[in-house]
C-alpha cells in the first residue's frame, strides 16, 4: 500500500521531496483541531483578523523565494506564471483585508409589507471549509477560496493536488505562524484523502475538472454540504472582420499556449469570419514560430515550460492525431519535445480546416493547441461557440464595442471579455463563474466572494410593546376580509 506521494520537478524529473498521505483518520483529527480552533477565529473581532491575515501575507513573503521555487520545479511553469501566482495572493489578502469588515457586516433591510419591524441579515460563517485544489496553479487556485473563507471567520482543510502540493504546504506554514493553532491544515493525499475531507466539513470549494466536480458533488450530496465548483472549459474566442487583427492575434497566441495551455480559461476554439480568416492564420503561425520553449531553452527565457499534470501530453496527443485523421490541419508544431532526463514539452501547435465533428472542437484539450474555424456569419459564430457541453469564458473581437457586448450578451458562458481574454477571472469585482459543465457557483464579486463563504441568517425583530398581530387568533377571519379589499384597491 502506497503511504507517501512523490513529487517530481516537472523539468527534470528529479525527485523534490517525498511526503507521507493523509489517511481518512489523520483527515477526521485534523477537522476535529479545526472546529475547535474556528471557535476562538471566528469569535475574533473582522478587524483583528484582517490584520492577523496580514501578518499571514508578512509571513508568506518572507518565505517567498522557498515558495516560489517549489512551485516552479513542481509545476515547470515560465517565470512570469510562478510570480505572479505569489503576486495574486498578495493581492487577494490586500483585498479582502481592506473589504470584509464592512461586508461582514449586519445588513438591514425592509420588512415591507408588515411596517414596524426591523429586518436583519448576519452573516455567519460556515464553520469549517474544504478547499481542493488542481495541479495548473496550485498556489493561486487553492489560496482564492482558501482565503475568503478564513476572512470570513471559517476554519480550513486545504486538500492540494498530489501533482502539486509543495507551494501550498509552505505556503500553509508561513501562515500557521501567525494563525491561531488547528485553523488551517494543509492535508496530503488523492482521491480517498478529498474524499474523507469532502465528509468532514461543512461546505466545499473545488476547482478542477468535470470528473473531479462531479464526485465531489456526489459524495456531498449525502450530507447536503454546500458546493462551489469551477471545472473545466473549451473557451470560444470569436473574431469578427472589423476587430483589430494584431491585437486579436496576439491575444490568441497567448491565451492558447501560456502555461502549455493548462488552464481552464485557455482559448481552445477560434472562429473567424471568412474575410480576414487567411491574414489571421498567417498571423498566427508567424508568431507562434517566436515562442521559446523545450528543454534547451533557459528557464528564465521561457515563454511556456512542460507539462505540470504527467497524463496530460497523450490527451492533446490524441486530439491532434484525432483532428488529422479527420481531415484536420495541422499547419504548425503538433510534437512532444522532449530530452532524456526532461520534462515532456509541446510545440505551440495551429490547426486549422476544423469543424464540430472532431474531438479537438469538443472535448477539453489542455494543452498549447489553437483550432481555427472560418465561419460566414456572426450569427454562425455564436451557433458553434454556443454548441459545447462547457460555458466557463469565452470573448469576443471588433471595432464596434456595443456590437461586440451584444454578442457577448448571447454567448452561454458564465463570463465573456470583449476585445480582451482571460484576465477578467483576476478582477474582484466580477463575479467568475461556469455554465453547464464548468461549474456551480461563483467566486470573487465584491461582496458576494466573501458572503459564498457564509451562510446568510436572517432576523426579524419587533421592538414596539405589543400584546398580539392582527393576523393571530382570533381575528383571522376580519384580516382576510381587509386584506382582500387591500388587494382590490392595490392590483386591478
Amino acid at each position: 500500500m502506497v503511504n507517501e506521494i512523490k513529487v517530481y520537478d516537472k523539468a527534470s524529473n528529479e525527485l523534490l521531496e517525498a511526503l507521507p498521505i493523509d489517511d481518512k483518520a489523520a483527515v477526521t483529527q485534523a477537522a476535529h483541531k479545526a472546529r475547535q480552533g474556528q471557535q476562538l477565529w471566528a469569535s475574533i473581532d473582522a478587524r483583528e483578523r484582517c490584520r492577523l491575515m496580514k501578518l499571514c501575507r508578512r509571513e508568506f513573503i518572507r518565505d517567498r523565494e522557498k515558495i516560489r521555487d517549489a512551485l516552479a520545479a513542481e509545476t515547470g511553469k515560465a517565470p512570469f506564471d510562478v510570480v505572479g501566482e505569489l503576486f495574486s495572493v498578495c493581492q487577494d489578502i490586500g483585498h479582502y483585508a481592506k473589504h470584509t469588515n464592512k461586508w461582514l457586516k449586519p445588513r438591514k433591510v425592509n420588512t415591507w409589507p408588515l411596517f414596524g419591524k426591523k429586518g436583519l441579515i448576519h452573516y455567519r460563517p460556515y464553520g469549517l471549509v474544504g478547499v481542493i485544489s488542481p495541479w495548473n496553479a496550485p498556489l493561486n487556485l487553492a489560496l482564492s477560496d482558501m482565503l475568503p473563507a478564513l476572512f470570513a471567520g471559517n476554519a480550513v482543510l486545504v486538500k492540494p493536488s498530489e501533482v502539486t502540493p509543495l507551494a501550498i504546504k509552505y505556503t500553509v506554514e508561513a501562515f500557521n505562524r501567525v494563525l491561531p493553532v488547528g485553523v488551517l491544515h494543509c492535508l496530503i493525499g488523492e482521491g480517498e484523502t478529498g474524499a474523507a475531507v469532502v465528509e468532514e466539513v461543512d461546505m466545499v470549494a473545488v476547482t478542477g475538472s468535470c470528473q473531479t466536480g462531479k464526485r465531489v458533488m456526489q459524495k456531498a450530496s449525502e450530507d447536503l454540504t454546500p458546493v462551489l465548483l469551477e471545472l473545466g472549459g473549451k473557451d470560444p474566442m470569436i473574431v469578427l472582420d472589423d476587430a483589430n487583427l494584431e491585437r486579436a492575434v496576439n491575444a490568441a497566441v497567448w491565451g492558447s499556449c501560456f502555461m502549455t495551455g493548462q488552464v481552464c480559461m485557455s482559448i481552445e476554439r477560434i472562429y473567424v469570419q471568412k474575410s480576414i480568416a487567411p491574414e489571421f492564420k498567417r498571423l498566427m503561425q508567424e508568431k507562434m514560430q517566436y515562442l521559446k520553449t523545450g528543454p534547451g531553452v533557459d528557464y528564465k527565457q521561457r515563454d511556456y515550460g512542460p507539462f505540470t499534470g504527467p497524463r496530460q501530453v497523450q490527451i492533446v496527443e490524441d486530439h491532434v492525431a484525432s483532428a488529422r485523421e479527420d481531415g484536420a490541419t495541422v499547419a504548425m508544431g503538433g510534437q512532444r519535445l522532449q530530452q532524456e532526463n526532461s520534462g515532456v514539452y509541446f510545440e505551440p501547435t495551429l490547426i486549422t480546416d476544423v469543424d464540430h465533428t472532431m474531438r479537438i472542437m469538443q472535448e477539453e484539450t489542455f494543452g498549447p493547441i489553437a483550432c481555427v474555424m472560418e465561419v460566414n456569419s456572426v450569427d454562425e459564430a455564436v451557433q458553434l461557440a454556443n454548441d459545447s457541453e462547457f460555458g466557463l469564458n469565452a470573448s469576443v473581437w471588433t471595432g464596434d464595442i456595443e456590437c461586440g457586448i451584444e454578442i457577448a450578451k448571447r454567448l452561454d458562458s458564465g463570463n465573456v471579455c470583449v476585445n480582451d481574454c482571460i484576465l477578467n477571472a483576476g478582477i474582484h469585482s466580477l463575479p467568475f463563474g461556469g455554465l453547464k459543465q464548468s461549474g456551480v457557483g461563483t467566486r470573487h464579486g465584491g461582496a458576494d466572494g466573501l458572503r459564498v463563504f457564509c451562510h446568510a441568517q436572517s432576523m426579524m425583530i419587533e421592538k414596539r410593546p405589543r400584546s398580539k398581530e392582527m393576523n393571530w387568533f382570533p381575528d383571522q377571519v376580519k384580516t382576510a376580509g381587509r386584506l382582500e379589499k387591500l388587494m382590490t384597491v392595490l392590483y386591478r
